[in-house]
């Protein structure tokens, strides 16, 4: 991993980081949210008693007064003709009393009221804190785009790098690193691998006599037809020059060798009128990248030497 891909990484997992704590502030602020709301309705059920004590207190205040108003017209009724005056002392009492009814009423109402307002407060804060919750989710949903962005840029990159720029297929390094897993995974599976080592015949001769645009188009005819040929399962990589590495999982020796005359059929009709050389060797127990390829290797160096021998 380069410098770049490395500073990407380091970014997205920074941006990973923020959107976790966002959605953490998130939970934060609905969970406040839901308190405020809870002490709102409690508020409101408050008011609603506090109205409702005012209200009994004006009955009271009203059946007070109503009483006073008897008393003093039966104290006066009494007193008619008599030439007494009449005693108000009871019925001052209920109008003081419902005096004091209605003056505990307006203040339990204003209570009520103060209590409504400090719900509309809790409720408007509680909308706040939701709205910023909204707002939290949406900056960690961006993050979280951004990092994913990020890390696709860099799985690109990676892949771009590893790329051979003329032919397409992997680099010598990258490829060996794929040859390895495939070795691992015909270990651990004791299933058939195949490995050819190909070389593209006459490459120097195409490049002196019509010029190196013509052998880039050689090999990257090579390259395509051998991984059209091979498929999607198969390994192909460039391993320098003019030489190319196949692999081909869960395949004999027989079946490799079939797949590269199909190869090399379609080559020779092609635009280009190449041919390749190939040396094959199939994996055996304990075998490394280094050992599977030197016998492919050989073979390859019997088979061009063939050549020159019938070519002579």
């Amino acid at each position: 991993m380069n410098a770049e891909e490395q500073r990407r990484e380091r970014a997205a997992t920074l941006r990973d980081t923020d959107a976790t704590q966002r959605d953490q502030h998130a939970g934060g602020r609905d969970s406040d949210a839901e308190e405020r709301d809870l002490l709102a309705e409690e508020r409101d059920l408050l008011a609603d008693e506090r109205d409702r004590a005012a209200d009994e207190r004006d009955q009271v205040a009203e059946t007070r007064d109503r009483a006073a108003t008897a008393r003093e017209k039966a104290e006066t009724d009494r007193t008619v003709g008599t030439g007494e005056l009449p005693e108000p002392t009871q019925s001052q009492t209920d109008r003081q009393a419902a005096a004091t009814d209605r003056r505990h009423a307006r203040a339990d109402r204003r209570s009520g009221q103060a209590e409504r307002r400090k719900s509309q407060s809790d409720r408007s804060l509680s909308s706040t804190q939701r709205v910023s919750g909204i707002s939290d989710r949406a900056a960690s949903e961006s993050d979280r785009l951004t990092a994913s962005a990020d890390r696709g840029q860099s799985l690109t990159d990676q892949a771009t790098a590893a790329q051979d720029e003329l032919t397409g297929v992997l680099l010598r390094g990258p490829g060996l690193a794929s040859l390895n897993e495939l070795i691992e995974a015909a270990q651990d599976s004791e299933e058939p691998l195949t490995l050819g080592f190909i070389d593209v015949d006459h490459l120097k001769t195409v490049n002196d006599s019509l010029g190196h645009s013509a052998g880039d188009r050689l090999l990257r005819q090579v390259a395509e037809t051998l991984s059209a040929t091979l498929g999607t399962n198969s390994l192909v990589f460039r391993y320098g020059g003019d030489e190319f590495v196949c692999a081909v999982p869960r395949s004999s020796l027989k079946g490799l060798t079939a797949l590269l005359e199909q190869a090399s059929e379609q080559l020779r009709i092609g635009s280009e009128r190449g041919s390749v050389s190939v040396g094959l060797s199939e994996f055996e127990a304990g075998d490394t990248a280094e050992t599977l390829m030197a016998r492919a290797d050989s073979a390859l160096y019997e088979q061009r030497r063939s050549k020159r021998w019938s070519d002579s």
